[in-house]
């Protein structure tokens, strides 16, 4: 992995490392909305890493909220979803915990 040379910090890869890369991504979804800011500096890294991450917007959909308070127990964005190897699902709320959650896994 390296970064490009046209966007300094943007991760690029192989194509098939991509390929990897997206379906780990696929065990993943971020809770967010739109006007938060730790929800865009979660997004902004996304983004810079190349994961293509599900996004659920809570107040586009009154069930992804429904799903974040039952699943996690708060209401509080930025969350991102972990779906585990075993089955078993990690909320994980905390912005900087997400970020280097992602940075480790896919940097």
């Amino acid at each position: 992995m390296a970064t490009s040379p046209q966007n300094p910090g943007v991760v690029t890869r192989s194509a098939e490392e991509q390929k990897r890369v997206d379906r780990e991504t696929d065990q993943l979804a971020l809770y967010y909305h739109e006007t938060c800011p730790l929800c865009l500096r979660v997004l902004r890294t996304s983004e810079r890493l190349r994961l293509k991450i599900e996004k659920r917007n809570i107040r586009q959909v009154p069930a992804y909220r429904d799903q974040l308070l039952q699943g996690g127990g708060h209401c509080k964005v930025p969350c991102l979803l972990i779906q585990k190897d075993d089955g078993s699902l990690e909320w994980l709320y905390d912005s900087d915990a997400i970020m280097d959650y992602l940075e480790d896994r896919f940097a």
